[in-house]
């Protein structure tokens, strides 16, 4: 799965490089009549020069260094969001999640905590698979998405976390109905049934909605379960009568009045 295009470029032109963002912090201080560079900024330097060359492995590593033996320094929320965006623009999408977190955790009210958690879900988005496979990051990203939108509904990035959103529920809702019909195929009727259960329960009024009507009617008819089938054809049929998988359920429901 991967992210649109535009959706890529214009995220990545809101932001803010680390460069930029570690200006300010470069900060200097008088002794004996000259200025010094701070020990702790000049190393925040080397790693933000690493970053701005693209040379994010290099920049991870320092970034790294001192976050670990930095705990106390001004600078160490900044050089962790650095680790974090390395991380990520370096494809570790696992690992920058953790460092999103833990900056989270550390700095809850920090101007940049609102773009620690959008790209907290963009790495749960990026570690998401295909609609036919596993979908926890899915899940996961969904998740985080919507507490940004609940948290900074007029932040820059929010509507890039709209479409998110829905791009990841119209994957989320494919991979429940291709889960569901691999288990009709091959015959695995109480999988099919219960993962056609939570689609319905989920999307009642979706495109998809008859199809998985049907298919739970049919799985349950091929349990011997009459009733249960009768009674989720009977809904297909008084909700969707046009639709092919009502004539379908009518065809199967005369069979079992006949049975």
């Amino acid at each position: 799965m991967a992210i649109s295009g535009w959706v890529t470029g214009e995220i990545m032109k809101k932001t803010v490089f680390l460069v930029l963002l570690f200006a300010q912090a470069l900060l200097f201080s008088g002794c004996g009549g000259k200025d010094i560079v701070r020990h702790d900024a000049a190393q925040v330097n080397d790693a933000n020069n690493f970053y701005a060359r693209e040379r994010f492995t290099q920049a991870t590593e320092v970034y790294r260094t001192f976050v670990e033996e930095n705990p106390d320094s001004q600078f160490r929320g900044k050089a962790l969001i650095g680790l974090a965006d390395s991380l990520y623009k370096d494809r570790q999408y696992f690992e920058a999640a953790l460092y999103y977190e833990r900056f989270l955790e550390l700095y809850p009210l920090d101007a940049l905590t609102p773009r620690a958690l959008f790209y907290l879900g963009m790495c749960s988005y990026h570690d998401s698979r295909t609609s036919d496979r596993d979908q926890t990051q899915t899940h996961k990203a969904i998740q985080f998405f919507t507490e940004f939108l609940e948290k900074y509904p007029d932040h820059s990035l929010a509507s890039y976390a709209k479409n998110m959103v829905s791009t990841l529920n119209s994957v989320r809702t494919g991979s429940m109905m291709e889960i569901a019909r691999f288990y009709y195929r091959i015959n695995k009727n109480q999988s099919a049934i219960q993962r056609l259960d939570e689609y319905l329960a989920e999307y009642p009024d979706s495109e998809e909605a008859p199809e998985a009507m049907f298919l739970l009617g049919d799985c349950y008819y091929r349990e011997q379960s009459f009733k249960r089938a009768a009674g989720v054809f009977t809904r297909l049929i008084k909700k969707y009568p046009e639709n092919k998988y009502a004539t379908r359920a009518m065809s199967i429901s005369d069979r079992m009045k006949i049975n």
